[in-house]
């Protein structure tokens, strides 16, 4: 059994109506798309389903946990992500684009099954910020930081150039790169 089999919707014999689907969101689902930023996962979606006579509509709540490096200090940790979605399905024949309507796809109505992966993918990998960045300390349980980048980060802020002292000599004032000195 394919780990997208759980996702694939029987639009035949789905009358009108409210369906709740639990769906997990793990490795092996991601491992089914080709090149995924993530590998490791451990989210729990619920999927709802508004079955109408034209349309349907699918509401996305999912909470978990990914598996990343800490943006800040570079350790792994288990990235907290939440969130919702919705998505319009509209049955027609017309062959028009759903156009700038980033959240309507228009399905034939002749269609059987209906395989909402793609999209449960996309909305999981969007749901992680650009910059990752984690409070180690507050997790449960806490996570270890990467104590040497943490000291790094802070020996650089503190020979960091800044403008709160413009009437201070620039040769007399010690610069991010002068530690590089001392190194033969």
């Amino acid at each position: 059994m394919s780990a997208q089999s759980p996702f694939i919707l029987p639009l035949r014999g789905l009358g009108p109506g409210m369906y709740t689907y639990e769906l997990t969101v793990d490795d092996d689902f991601f491992a089914t798309f080709e090149a995924s930023p993530i590998q490791r996962a451990a989210v729990q979606l619920t999927l709802t389903v508004d079955r109408r006579t034209r349309d349907m509509v699918l509401e996305f709540d999912f909470s978990g946990t990914v598996a990343t490096e800490c943006d800040r200090c570079l350790a792994a940790v288990d990235f907290p992500i939440d969130g919702h979605a919705r998505l319009v399905a509209k049955f027609t024949t017309e062959t028009k684009d759903a156009g700038d309507e980033e959240d309507l796809i228009l399905l034939d109505p002749d269609t059987s099954l209906f395989n909402v992966a793609p999209y449960a993918y996309e909305i999981v990998v969007l749901a992680l910020p650009m910059i990752r960045t984690f409070d180690c300390q507050a997790g449960e349980p806490p996570y270890p930081c990467d104590e040497e980048m943490l000291n790094r980060i802070d020996a650089w802020v503190d020979y960091a150039p800044t403008d709160e002292d413009p009437g201070e000599d620039d040769d007399e004032k010690p610069g991010p790169w002068d530690v590089l000195k001392d190194i033969k």
